[in-house]
């Protein structure tokens, strides 16, 4: 078993993120105003510590920084489309966060081949590399209830995980930043074509 650091313990609003990510753009980002959002969210002072360690890893300390910001003024278009932004703002937490990477790739791989897909299916394959340990856990019910807020997957019944087929986006660049979210976490410079079958590009199909 190879485990890896998991790193993120806690689901955060994707308004918040979005806040975040705009005032990053405008240069203007502050931990003050960061906390001041998650305090709309969260109780206790470590919760809200914790939730502000995560906002600035996926926004200001993002791999894609530069990107970013190289693309701002296309971004900031993008942004105003909720779609679009939820997709953006998760490709940044897949930057950011390797664990939710291979768990958004995972969910990709068994909905490309069957309708509805478990939580302990998934729980499973993420414990082969993580350990099935507490942590695992903690970090599944992080991730998983933001891709959800993000419109990309649906939860049925309890336990249970589908694809949101209303998911749709219009600007090219929510596409460009997810494959610049893969080459990050797999340390490559470019993309191959086949790579662009893995399934962790598999939501961004019509």
């Amino acid at each position: 078993m190879r485990e890896k650091s998991i790193d993120i313990n806690q689901r955060i609003p994707l308004e918040t993120l979005s806040v975040g990510l705009m005032s990053f753009l405008e240069g203007e980002y502050s931990e003050d105003y960061i906390i001041q959002q998650l305090r709309l969210e969260f109780n206790g002072e470590n919760r809200i510590k914790k939730s502000l360690r995560i906002v600035g890893k996926i926004i200001v300390r993002s791999p894609l920084s530069g990107f970013l910001l190289d693309h701002k003024e296309e971004l900031k278009i993008a942004l105003r489309k909720k779609s679009d932004r939820n997709l953006v703002l998760i490709a940044l937490l897949n930057c950011a966060f390797p664990f939710s990477f291979d768990a958004f790739q995972l969910l990709g791989k068994f909905l490309s081949v069957q309708d509805v897909v478990n939580r302990e299916t998934i729980k499973k394959s993420l414990s082969n590399i993580y350990g099935g340990n507490r942590a695992t856990e903690v970090a599944l019910d992080s991730v998983i209830p933001m891709f959800i807020e993000a419109g990309i997957i649906k939860r049925p019944k309890l336990g249970l995980y589908e694809r949101d087929l209303d998911l749709f986006f219009t600007s090219r660049l929510v596409r460009s930043i997810f494959e610049e979210s893969y080459k990050s976490v797999k340390s490559i410079n470019e993309i191959q074509d086949y790579q662009r079958r893995d399934p962790y590009f598999f939501f961004l199909s019509n």
